[in-house]
């Protein structure tokens, strides 16, 4: 599949969503943040909805034209859509809507954007963040999330590792 199809796809998929929907994603990352430590759980939630909200206004502005056209490994994208799927732990209605809004958005970040899945404005716990350098970025927990549901994989980020 080349890119400019997926994201004409993608777009269209993203004409399903209202303001409702981002509310009720809201609700979910909210829910889905309480186990976090309580001096990150509003920034987390906070620079996630801005980066989901920036995403989305970003492939409602773009055009198909300004998409580089090159191909996209649609195992990796099949992999990483099952994945999203997988995601599923509460069976509710703001869950579903996240995991639909994450089939979007996350594949346009990795295979089309090329930008990392977390924004570079996010704090993780130990008070560390995604760095960019040139046109690489470099995450401090890439090595640290390798499981079955992590994205990391997908993500264009390198280990902070290769930094130094």
């Amino acid at each position: 599949m080349k890119a400019r199809e997926l994201f004409e796809k993608l777009k269209k998929e993203l004409n399903n969503f209202s303001i409702y929907d981002i509310m009720m994603i809201r609700s979910f990352i909210e829910k889905d943040a309480k186990y976090l430590p309580p001096q990150y759980k509003n920034h987390y939630v906070e620079a996630m909805m801005k980066y989901l909200i920036e995403t989305f206004n970003e492939i409602r502005k773009k055009s198909v034209d300004e998409i580089q056209d090159e191909e996209i490994d649609e195992e990796k994208l099949n992999e990483m859509l099952n994945r999203i799927e997988r995601f599923r732990k509460y069976y509710t209605p703001d869950e579903e809507r996240f995991i639909n809004l994450s089939k979007i958005l996350c594949p346009y970040l990795a295979f089309i954007a090329k930008k990392p899945l977390h924004p570079e404005y996010l704090t993780f716990p130990g008070n560390v963040k995604i760095i960019k350098k040139g046109n690489n970025y470099y995450c401090p927990v890439k090595n640290k999330q390798l499981n079955e549901y992590s994205l990391c994989e997908f993500c264009v980020c390198k280990s902070i590792d290769e930094l130094k």
